[in-house]
Formats: C-alpha cells, structure tokens, sequence
C-alpha cells in the first residue's frame, strides 16, 4: 500500500513549531538546543520519502530527475540565496575584515550546500575562528537537507526498480533498504558522538537516519491501526517530547541517543495519525498563530542567526540580552515575512511558468553562480593574506617590539602614537603568524576521541646534543616556541616539542579546579607522562599558571604533576600564562582602528598581584614570568613597538615573540644556569 497523497495541516503546524523552538532557544535558551532541527530533518524525510515512493512506482521505477531537482530547488533556494546575498553585504558592512575571508569561505559552502563539511573543517583548525563566530553556521542543516534531497531519489529509484523486477511490493523493498540506512547510519551516530561529538554534530552520516527514519515511519503508517485513546496519548506524548526536549537534554549529548527524544516525539505524533482527536492537539496545531509562524518558519530559520549576529557586532555585545532577543526576533520575524510574499508571491510564480527541465537549469545555474562568486572572492581574499604574511615577514628597527619596554620611564602604549603602515605583522595575515612548529604536523589534535590520544614528538631538527628540553602543555606552551627556538639556537638546547592543542600538562581531569581536561587530554597527558619520562629531559618548559576561564591562578593539577616529575628528578621551567582578552585582537584592530589600548586588556583583569603563585611547591620547580615584555604594569596592550601582541584573543604572535627572545633568554640564563652548563 503506497503512502497517500493526503494533505496533513498538523505536520505544518509542527514543522513550524520544531523552526520555532530551534529559533527561540537561540535567542533565549543560554546555549541549549531545542531538538527542533532533529525534528525538521525528521519531517523533511517523511514526506520526502513519501512523494518520491509514489513518482518512481508510477514512472516505473524512474523519477524525472530534472523535473524532480526543479521544483525541490524552487521552493528551497531562492530564500537561500536572497539570505546569503545579505550576509554577504552585511558583512563587508558590519564585520572587520578579518572575518571576511571565513564568511566567503561559507558562503560559497552555502550556495553549494556543503555548509556542513566547511564548518566540521574550520571547526577542527584550533586557530580558526569556529563555527560559532559564523552569520552562516545555521545552514549546516540545510546541508544536511540537502544531501539528502540528492542522494535520496537514486535510492528510492534503486529499491523500486528492483522490486518490480523481483516482482515484490515496492514499498516491501524501500522499507528493507530505508531500515537499513536508518540502522547502520544510528549505530554509527551513537558511536562518532560519543567519540568525536563536535564532529558528530554537522556530520551527514551521523544525521541520516533521523531523516531515514521518517522515511520509514512514512511508509509503516499505511498499516497501523490504533484506538482513538491511544492515539490520544501518542499525540500528547509526542507533543511534549519535542516541546520540552531542550529543557532536558544537553547540546553535547547530540546527535547521537539523545537525539530518539525529539525524533520519537514526531513519531509518535505521526502514529497518532492526520484524523483530528476529540481530546488531541490537533486544534493546537492548525491554529491560526501557528500557522502564521509555520508558513514563514524557513525564512525564519535562515533570518534569526545571522540577525542575531549582525545585532551583537552592531552593538559590541557578547550576548544578547532579553530586550536584544526581543529586537532580533521582530526583526527576524519581518524579514521572514517579507522574504515569503517576495518568494510565494513572485519568485515562485515565474518559476512555475518554466518547464521542468529550465526550472532545474534556472535554479542549478543560479546556484553554481552563487558558489563560484562567493569562492572567488574567497580565493581572492586568500590569495591577499598570503601575499600579507610574505611580507611580513621582514621587521626592521621601525618594528622594535618587546625592546620598547626595555628601560625606565618608558611611556605607555596610550601615549605612543601608532602608524597602521609600520605594523607588523599585516592584519591580514596575523591569524596565521603561528610557530613553526605547527607546519610539522606533529602536535595532536585537540579532539576528544581515542584516536587523538597518541603522543606524537616533535624531535628537534637541528639535532643538537646539548641540554635536552621539552616543551609540553599546550597552545598557551607553544606559543612560546620562536623565542625558545631562538634560545636553543644560541645554547645548543636540543628542543623537543611533546603536544596536544587545547590540553594542558596536569594530573588532574576535575576541570573545576582549574585544568579543563576532556577525556582524551586525561588519556593523553597519562602517556604523556611517560613518554617525557623516558626522553629524560633536562628541564620540562610548561605552564605555571592557567588564565582558562579569564582569572588567573595554578590548578592542582599542575602541581601534582610536578611533583611527579620531581619524584623521577626532572626539573620544571613555569611560565605564567598570558593573559586571555575579551574580543579577538585582529577583529578589534580592523573595527576601531589600531588602537592599542582599546584592543588591549588591564592587567588586573586577569592575572594576580603577583607571581610565583603561593603555597607549597615541589624543589624541581623554577617560575620565571616574562609579563613585564608582554605587557604594561597595568595594562597589556594589543600592540607593542609597532608589533600586534596576539594573533587572537589569547595566543602571542610568532612575530612578538621573536622580539622577546633576547630578552626572555637573558632572564632564563639567570633562572635556569643548568640549562646553560653554570650552576
């Protein structure tokens, strides 16, 4: 029995409940999610699913694919494109040009619904800015969607074609096939979210059986029967599972079980059946203000993200407030509503008047145009920040650096005036000034998965046989390198590199003590523990002190493995940590101009009154603390001697560093005699 044809007006109304909760837990929900998403990728493979069964039984076992294509592209892309067409204005107006390189990245990812994939890529490069920092980040669903919308009709074809040459029920057969889909694509779901979550999130095979499984529900629901009462609870039921399913669950808890809550709420919805209930949610569902929201729902997802982002950058704000949300949903809401009438109204009707092989070259044509416009001007903008880091390369004395802090009644950094021209390194290349090391692809990935937890050694390629160092303990420990690199060059150090991004050396893994440790970071810095051990350095160079979290201060964790290490008698050089600043420093300097102290942060903001930290600490230990070079004594600037400090909002640029070396090696000399065969 072939699903029918019947219109069902409560799927509307949920299908815009789902958009509606994933919109306001964005503006409301302090970073929960509402499953909403779960829900509409749900519904989209429902009655999807349901559509192209009967197209391929009656064609056959063939779907007229650029008909087919067409008229999917015309009710899906053209608020699409009209969206991104605003981001991309809105962003050449509104965000520094910093950012604009990342935004053409996803644009053109939008246009070519491969949102998804570009935002699992930048999510996984430590230094880039992420996904959350995106006008665009919502469209990874769309992506997902849209894959779909791809793949979906060769397996439906496939499934019937061979039931009709096997002489079995099409439905028999696409069944099979879906519920294998929905099986393997869950199993795999459950186990990438518990090991790589983050990536889990956007990835399409982790997503796929939430839309499979509507597929299957889709075709299951022509055969059950149910009494008015049960289909009553299911109703509510599955009402309440989605209503408050981000109420309950966690946004790491996703996609994997987790997601059976909002996903089984539709189902049973589904189950409960179209037939309206004396005592159902039906006249709930198709209620007019339901309704309204339902048929603006996709303008309205695509709208609030970037308008909420646009809002904060306007307004400087690092969150948006109750009154702000209320602005940006208004605002939303009537964009949404203007988008729809221009769509439905216009767009819609001369595309309708195509056949349906131009509707599908319009709509494809328009597409490929967006994406290679938006990659263009990616690749145009790529092309500039490498031709940007090629010349700053080269510093003169017009670039000083730390040297200008160097002295007595050395002036603050509120009384030096700045000239955009003798800056280095250039804004536009500044997010990429990292230590050489990270091009030795040899420092582990920041991931919580098993397969991160390897420890990899960056072996010294000069081959020196001096005094053995190791550096160990993460980014806020590598950022360091340049001048550490400088220093071995000078000493004869043989300098060993033993890292994972993001994860601390500690013994602890209770982060609410000041370490924040994932899984993997523990597993790691076990063997880690080891692997040091074994390459019996003649100091370790880490952290000793954390600024995670903005306040300054030492985790036990810290100190306990110090005192491991004094226990197989291997010194510990601690540095104090930098401070972390409240905006990223490229995107400050590009929005208010080069200004030093705006951009920067006060010193006590951040860290203590004063360095080593107290209490008792194991003999191996020698603090040195080089902030006098990084910052003022009561304020840490974004820009000393003609040098941008920070290539984000925590990490000190490659290019600073090498004007502290000098001076950091002068201070280790005295700190640390050992290393330099005195003392």
């Amino acid at each position: 029995m072939l699903p029918p044809r019947s219109y069902r007006p409560e799927l509307h109304g949920i299908r815009g409940l789902a958009l509606l909760l994933v919109v306001l837990f964005h503006l409301f929900g302090n970073g929960r999610i509402s499953g909403g998403i779960d829900v509409f990728l749900a519904i989209t493979g429902f009655l999807f699913t349901q559509s192209l069964l009967r197209r391929a039984v009656e064609g056959h076992g063939r779907v007229p694919l650029r008909q087919h294509f067409g008229r999917v592209g015309q009710r899906l892309v053209p608020p699409v494109l009209i969206t991104l067409v605003a981001v991309a204005v809105a962003t050449v107006a509104w965000l520094p040009s910093t950012r604009w390189l990342p935004v053409a990245r996803e644009l053109a990812a939008s246009a070519l619904y491969v949102e998804n994939w570009e935002l699992i890529a930048s999510q996984l490069d430590y230094d880039a800015a992420g996904p959350s920092s995106s006008p665009l980040q919502h469209i990874w669903s769309l992506s997902v969607q849209g894959q779909f919308h791809l793949l979906w009709p060769f397996v439906v074809m496939a499934a019937v074609a061979l039931a009709l040459r096997l002489r079995v029920s099409p439905v028999r057969s696409l069944a099979v096939v879906t519920g294998g889909v929905t099986a393997v694509s869950f199993a795999f779901s459950v186990w990438f979210t518990g090991h790589h979550q983050e990536v889990a999130y956007y990835h399409t095979g982790a997503r796929l059986w939430e839309l499979t499984l509507g597929g299957l529900v889709a075709l299951a629901l022509p055969h059950l029967r149910l009494p008015a009462w049960l289909r009553t609870v299911f109703a509510w039921a599955g009402l309440a599972l989605i209503v408050c399913c981000g109420l309950v669950l966690e946004a790491s808890q996703f996609p994997g079980v987790a997601s059976l809550w909002p996903v089984g709420g539709l189902v049973l919805l589904l189950a409960a059946g179209s037939e309206p209930l004396r005592f159902g949610p039906h006249r709930l569902l198709v209620a007019k203000p339901l309704t309204f929201v339902a048929d603006i729902s996709y303008a309205l997802y695509l709208w609030h993200w970037p308008v909420l982002v646009f809002y904060l950058a306007v307004r400087e704000r690092a969150a948006v407030g109750y009154r702000g949300a209320l602005v940006v949903l208004a605002v939303s809401v009537a964009l949404a509503w203007v988008t729809t009438r221009l769509v439905d109204g216009t767009i819609d009707v001369r595309l309708t008047r195509l056949a349906g092989h131009r509707r599908f070259v319009v709509v494809a044509s328009t597409l490929v145009a967006a994406g290679v416009a938006s990659g263009s001007s990616a690749a145009w903008l790529h092309v500039n920040q490498e031709r940007a880091i090629a010349a700053s390369i080269q510093r003169s004395s017009e670039q000083p650096g730390a040297a200008v802090l160097i002295g007595e009644d050395v002036p603050r950094a509120a009384d030096r005036a700045v000239d955009p021209a003798d800056v280095v390194p250039l804004l536009a290349a500044v997010a990429k000034d990292l230590p050489e090391v990270y091009g030795w692809g040899c420092i582990q990935d920041l991931a919580d998965s098993p397969e991160y937890d390897e420890v990899l050694v960056c072996d010294d390629p000069e081959g020196r046989n001096g005094p053995r160092v190791v550096m160990a303990g993460g980014s806020h420990v590598q950022q360091w390198w340049p001048a550490m690199a400088a220093v071995a060059e000078s000493a004869n150090w043989e300098l060993i590199v033993v890292d994972k991004d993001g994860c601390q050396l500690t013994a602890d893994r209770d982060d609410s003590r000041g370490a924040r440790v994932n899984s993997s970071c523990y597993r790691w810095n076990e063997s880690a523990f080891d692997v040091i051990v074994d390459l019996d350095p003649d100091a370790v160079f880490s952290l000793g002190s954390t600024t995670r979290g903005g306040q300054e201060r030492t985790p036990e964790g810290f100190v306990d493995l110090w005192h491991q290490l004094a226990d197989e008698e291997i010194p510990v050089v601690a540095i104090r940590d930098t401070v972390r600043l409240p905006e990223r420093v490229p995107d400050c300097l590009a929005r208010v101009g080069y200004d030093p102290v705006t951009c920067g942060v006060a010193r006590s903001d951040v860290l203590l009154d004063s360095y080593p930290p107290a209490g008792d600490m194991p003999p191996n230990v020698t603090f040195v603390d080089m902030t006098d070079l990084v910052c003022e004594p009561e304020h840490c600037p974004a820009i000393i001697g003609n040098v941008i400090v920070y290539r984000d909002g925590s990490h000190v640029t490659a290019t600073y560093m090498k004007t502290l070396a000098p001076f950091f090696e002068q201070r280790l000399r005295v700190e640390t005699p050992w290393l330099f065969g005195r003392g």
